[in-house]
């Protein structure tokens, strides 16, 4: 009896008129089919853009541990962890680095991102280089 009154207690709100914080739901859209992962972009350790259908859409992959070799390596894979066909923030799903020992890394999360927003984070991690230019030796006198 004490474990049902303290459940119900438990999902009552504080004070009278506070809302209730709910979980948040796991969508479709937090998920990219792990067969129509057809490229990638690693920002840092621990951070990367799969790019989905025809790398039409991109979705920001947060690993639950840094691997330096997401940054360095050349290729990766995707492991579908619970055999349901889609690369999400859950059910045991990673990314496979190859590096100088390959590595299994547990996705903590994936979420889709407009295009614009694919850019600036792409921009900001890989700044343009600044060319180192030699001025010119100046022109003979005639």
């Amino acid at each position: 009896m004490l474990a049902a009154t303290l459940c119900a207690c438990a999902d009552q709100p504080a004070t009278p008129g506070t809302p209730r914080k709910s979980t948040p739901s796991l969508s479709a859209e937090d998920c990219v089919f792990s067969v129509s992962v057809g490229d990638w972009t690693a920002l840092d350790p621990q951070r990367l853009i799969l790019y989905g259908p025809g790398s039409r859409q991109a979705y920001l992959v947060r690993l639950s541990i840094p691997s330096p070799d997401l940054v360095f390596g050349e290729t990766i894979g995707v492991q579908d962890g619970d055999g349901n066909g889609r690369i999400c923030g859950w059910g045991f799903d990673a990314i496979l680095v190859a590096g100088g020992m390959p590595e299994r890394i547990p996705i903590a999360s994936v979420r889709k991102l407009p295009k614009e927003e694919a850019a600036a984070l792409i921009a900001a991690a890989h700044p343009p280089r600044r060319v180192k230019t030699t001025p010119a030796p100046p022109a003979a006198a005639p």
